[in-house]
């Protein structure tokens, strides 16, 4: 029998979506039977996620929060996360992290405060990582006028993560490989 997994992420512009797909299509190629969900367009009631041998949940960074509903669909887990030792994966997509010096400062600021936040004990079973963002900047772009305004801004400051008029993508896609490939090793 095939073991399930549940992806639920929340992405406002795309790059978590584009990480979560990504894992999806790892898992399948390995066998595994997979349930992916945007948290924020998928309003049926997801099943227990003890019923799955390993979670991964994403969140986008914007101004320096999760997505609310990736931060609710955690929220609402954590006890059963602790009570079934349930294998978590939990990444996030943050221009923050697109630093590889100041990814550390990402995982403190976005994952480790949540986690104390939510009452999540780290353990065996839970794995996290932050994953640089993609910021664009090109005619296509489907950012609000707010955004890209911040961006063309952080452009002057750090023009080489952040170019106007282009899409740059800041995700090390190694890295995320390693993290998939670390959270498959661990399902029993």
């Amino acid at each position: 029998m095939s073991k399930k997994i549940l992806i639920a992420y929340g992405s406002r512009y795309g790059s978590t979506e584009e990480i979560s797909i990504h894992f999806k299509q790892i898992l399948e190629e390995k066998g595994f039977i997979v349930d992916i969900f945007n948290l924020k367009s998928k309003k049926k009631q997801l099943s227990k996620i003890n019923s799955y041998s390993g979670v991964l949940i994403g969140s986008g960074i914007s101004i320096g929060r999760w997505t609310k509903d990736a931060k609710k669909f955690l929220k609402n887990n954590v006890v059963e996360i602790h009570e079934n030792k349930i294998l978590v994966g939990i990444y996030l997509s943050s221009g923050l992290a697109s630093n590889p010096e100041k990814r550390p400062e990402a995982i403190e600021k976005y994952l480790i405060k949540i986690f104390e936040k939510l009452g999540l004990e780290l353990g065996d079973h839970i794995q996290y990582d932050a994953f640089g963002g993609v910021y664009d900047l090109s005619e296509n772009t489907n950012l609000s006028g707010f955004y890209q305004k911040m961006l063309k801004m952080g452009a002057k400051e750090d023009p080489d993560n952040i170019v106007v008029g282009e899409r740059k993508d800041n995700r090390d896609w190694d890295q995320i490989d390693s993290f998939i490939n670390s959270f498959i090793s661990k399902i029993h």
